[in-house]
């Protein structure tokens, strides 16, 4: 099986990377700034200029494309929503004209951002409802993977998370950690509801439906559902740190440049039927991030 990944120098990637089956031959797909992956053969290209997006693709000839490459940072796609487009929505369209060209399945990691954050969880047959620039392009880039490819792989996820890994920035919980280390207050808020996604486990669990051929759309996240501050409180007692280092605040008081969906996360049934077992739980997944320490 020849795969080619987008986004491989992000932690999902480098966690995806890490877990790949002994039969898949892996070629990555890079951006023209990022470093080369190691032990990789790669190609460079900007995946939002459709011509040259083509042409690395069919170069590789893959059997499948997971493309997680992305513009991911909320409140900067707000402020600049044509990067964001050419980005999440061109780029995956441009993704998906090279899979179609090559007989290729697309595999396109999506967002909880997509839906509205009023009548969560969500699950695969709820209707879309974007708020923000963000979900509205990552929208976008599910309409094109799934108006064009006939084989195709939606997978959305919602605040991704697992230990730091070098050369990639601190997600929520990581830093959460760092912080309540040392000792810093925090004001997390508490009227965000989602189901978070233990990054080791998607990656996994991608492999997984990859392998079994899953087609459609499926929705990923651990089997609890909690607020950003549960998920705060959570790491203190996982690691014995005063819970007075976490407050309470609500969205509305962070000023934020885009709207936040508040009533997210997933149902994650179908998902637990298609791998066997229920996702894992948030706090089972800290404890295996301790170990991993």
């Amino acid at each position: 099986m020849k795969v080619l990944v987008t986004g491989a120098t992000g932690r999902i990637g480098k966690s995806l990377l890490l877990q790949r089956p002994p039969d898949a031959e892996v070629e990555i797909l890079l951006d023209p700034l990022d470093q080369s992956v190691p032990d990789f053969p790669w190609y460079r290209t900007d995946i939002s200029d459709r011509k040259k997006c083509i042409m690395a693709v069919t170069c590789f000839n893959p059997d499948v494309v997971i493309h997680l490459a992305a513009a991911t940072d909320v409140d900067a796609c707000e402020m600049d929503p044509d990067t964001a487009f050419r980005i999440n929505r061109d780029g995956a369209e441009n993704i998906a004209e090279a899979c179609v060209r090559c007989g290729a399945k697309t595999v396109y990691l999506s967002t909880d951002y997509v839906f509205d954050g009023v009548l969560g969880p969500y699950s695969e047959e709820d209707s879309t409802n974007p708020v923000n620039v963000y979900g509205r392009s990552k929208l976008g880039g599910e309409y094109a993977v799934s108006s064009i490819v006939d084989n195709y792989l939606i997978v959305r996820i919602s605040v991704p998370f697992g230990v730091k890994r070098e050369g990639v920035n601190h997600n929520f919980v990581s830093w959460l950690f760092d912080e309540l280390a040392a000792e810093h207050t925090l004001e997390i808020v508490d009227d965000q509801f989602t189901t978070p996604t233990y990054i080791e486990e998607l990656a996994e669990v991608l492999w997984t439906l990859i392998r079994n051929d899953v087609r459609g759309t499926v929705h990923y996240g651990t089997s609890d559902r909690l607020s950003r501050y549960d998920m705060a409180i959570d790491v203190c007692r996982a690691m014995d740190y005063s819970e007075k280092l976490v407050r309470a605040v609500k969205t509305e008081e962070l000023g934020f440049a885009a709207k936040r969906p508040l009533e997210s996360g997933f149902v994650t049934d179908k998902v637990h039927d298609l791998i066997g077992r229920p996702p894992i739980l948030f706090q089972n997944a800290l404890y295996r991030m301790i170990e991993s320490f």
